[in-house]
């Protein structure tokens, strides 16, 4: 899901990082 979200909006790679291990969490 990072990936994908980081093609899109090319958002910083440790906003991804950090994003997924959120996701994870849930």
């Amino acid at each position: 899901t990072g990936h994908l979200i980081y093609k899109c909006g090319g958002i910083d790679k440790r906003t991804i990082e950090k994003f997924e291990k959120e996701a994870a969490e849930l």
